[in-house]
C-alpha cells in the first residue's frame, strides 16, 4: 500500500510541476501580448500614424493564443 501512496504522490507532484510550467509559459506570453497591445495603443494615439497599424485589416500575431492552443492540446 505504501508503494501505491509513493507512486500517487510522485504522480501528483509531476502533474503540479507540469501545470506550473504551463502557467509560467502562459504568464510570459500574456505579458508579451500586454506589451504589444500597449505599444499599439501608444502608436494609435500618436497623430499622423500611417495605416499599417491596428485598422489595416491584417491579423496581428497573438503569442498567447498560440500558446493556449498548444497547452490545451496537451
Amino acid at each position: 500500500m505504501e508503494d501505491c501512496n509513493v507512486h500517487s504522490a510522485a504522480s501528483i507532484l509531476a502533474s503540479v510541476k507540469e501545470q506550473e510550467a504551463r502557467f509560467e509559459r502562459l504568464t510570459r506570453a500574456l505579458e508579451q501580448e500586454r506589451r504589444h497591445v500597449a505599444l499599439q495603443l501608444e502608436r494609435a494615439q500618436q497623430p499622423g500614424v500611417g495605416s499599417g497599424g491596428v485598422g489595416s485589416g491584417q491579423p496581428l500575431p497573438m503569442a498567447w493564443q498560440q500558446l493556449v492552443l498548444q497547452v490545451t492540446a496537451q
